[in-house]
């Protein structure tokens, strides 16, 4: 499978053109010019590797992808409406035709929107800086293309992460992060120089919950994802706190969501994508105080968990198997289903990544797996 790839690589050489559907401050749009219209409609060449079908007793199980602001990067910034459609378009197409069923895709990544929104300042991977808009709706576009082939969408969210100080300063006094910069009772520097929202700090906890209500609200959604960082860059003693207090914050901040998510929509589903290493328990509920041993085993915390176990059924430190059987008896008799995240990005062009693919469809517990990353399947 080495000479195989997932999906062909991305034409390469072709650089991003200068941002051309940026508005104003106050949001009013420029005009776009001819010249985007000459770069290729298609940018995504059909995938030409088979993942495993599903057996007709596991059509119920879940085949996502993640689509992270890095995609975004080249199939939306700097695009017309009219380019980044046609991106969506071919991306859905790819992964219809190899069997996905499901969109994991990343809707705020550092306390930004690659969406209009009221609490969040627009994305710099949507168009180039915290002050301008975009004169389109990109996640609406994507719903309505992932739609159209009959695929599941799920909005992915980074909580607690904000930009960077250069980017933070451009941001508009209108927003809440803006507000609170450099206030150490709302947000704190991390030790890889982005800024971190306190989790303990009850206007920081309803900021997130109303953007999660307003993407559930104004998007025909399928579900809500958070990812694996919590108290990872800041921990926190730097709000004063203890670790026990941390852990409390978080796991109040996550049953918040689940209720905000469930008075919605009973259907809803939301999940969280922590670290993959368990060792007697979830390293994460050590390392970013997390506690998936509560939520992964009673109700009103999550519907589904997915791990991110990217290593090898030979690695020595954390062989597959060992770490996926550990999960699976973490869940096997609570409500919450099991979907295994894969390193796309670690073993796409080898045997590992399809064999894993075939084991959790095989296994009983897992409901099915999550690739990281759209771009890394190649």
């Amino acid at each position: 499978m080495k000479q195989k790839s997932f999906f062909c690589r991305i034409l390469s050489g072709i650089s991003l053109l200068l941002l051309l559907t940026a508005c104003t401050p106050s949001g009013q749009q420029t005009s776009l010019t001819s010249e985007e219209e000459e770069f290729p409609v298609s940018e995504f060449p059909a995938a030409n590797l088979s993942i495993p079908a599903l057996p007709v007793e596991e059509e119920g199980k879940i085949k996502g992808v993640w689509v992270s602001y890095l995609e975004f990067d080249h199939m939306l910034k700097g695009r017309s409406e009219k380019k980044y459609r046609a991106n969506i378009q071919d991306m859905v197409k790819n992964c219809k035709e190899q069997e996905l069923n499901t969109l994991i895709v990343q809707v705020r990544s550092h306390g930004d929107a690659y969406y209009p929104s009221q609490y969040y300042p627009w994305s710099v991977h949507v168009t180039g800086s915290p002050q301008k808009g975009c004169s389109f709706d990109p996640l609406k576009i994507l719903i309505e293309e992932a739609q159209k082939e009959d695929l599941s969408v799920h909005a992915w969210i980074n909580p607690y992460r904000l930009m960077q100080e250069e980017e933070m300063e451009l941001v508009s006094k209108d927003y809440k992060i803006r507000e609170w910069y450099q206030n150490d009772s709302y947000m704190e520097k991390g030790t890889d120089g982005y800024w971190y929202l306190n989790a303990g700090n009850d206007e920081v906890q309803e900021l997130i919950v109303n953007g999660i209500q307003e993407l559930i609200t104004n998007y025909d959604l399928d579900g809500i994802q958070i990812d694996d960082y919590f108290y990872d860059k800041v921990k926190p003693k730097a709000f004063g706190e203890s670790d026990k207090e941390g852990r409390e914050n978080v796991t109040q901040m996550v049953k918040k969501i689940y209720q905000c998510v469930k008075n919605q929509d009973a259907e809803l589903l939301f999940g969280i994508s922590p670290a993959g290493n368990f060792r007697e328990t979830p390293v994460s509920d050590s390392t970013q105080l997390t506690d998936l041993s509560l939520w992964c085993t009673e109700e009103g915390y999550l519907d589904y968990i997915a791990p991110q176990i990217y290593w090898d059924f030979e690695d020595p430190e954390a062989p597959f198997l060992e770490v996926l059987e550990k999960w699976e008896n973490l869940v096997k008799d609570s409500p919450v289903k099991l979907y295994v995240g894969l390193a796309a990005y670690k073993f796409s062009e080898s045997e590992i990544l399809e064999e894993e693919m075939k084991t959790v469809l095989e296994r009983e517990v897992p409901q099915g797996y999550f690739l990281f990353r759209y771009d890394n399947l190649v």
